[in-house]
C-alpha cells in the first residue's frame, strides 16, 4: 500500500497515510484538528554511498549542474 503526504490547511500539520491506490485522490482528516485535508505532492531523494563513503545521488549524475559524473570535474 503506498504511502500518501497529506497538509492540513486550518493549522498546516504534515502527516502520512499509508491508503489503496483506490483512495489515492481522497482527502484525510487532520490527525490534530480533524479538518479535512488535501493530499500534497511528495518530494523525496535518494543516494548511495559511494566506496569513499561520499553520499552521491542514485540514477545519474552526481550534480545537476553538469554533465559529469564526478562532482570533481565541476567543483560543486
Amino acid at each position: 500500500m503506498p504511502i500518501y503526504e497529506y497538509q492540513c490547511l486550518e493549522c498546516e500539520f504534515k502527516f502520512e497515510l499509508l491508503r489503496p491506490l483506490s483512495r489515492s485522490g481522497e482527502d484525510a482528516d487532520c490527525p490534530h484538528c480533524r479538518e479535512c485535508s488535501p493530499r500534497v505532492l511528495s518530494t523525496f531523494a535518494s543516494f548511495s554511498v559511494t566506496e569513499g563513503g561520499v553520499a552521491a545521488p542514485l540514477g545519474g549524475n552526481s550534480c545537476g549542474g553538469c554533465a559529469s559524473t564526478s562532482c570533481g570535474t565541476c567543483a560543486v
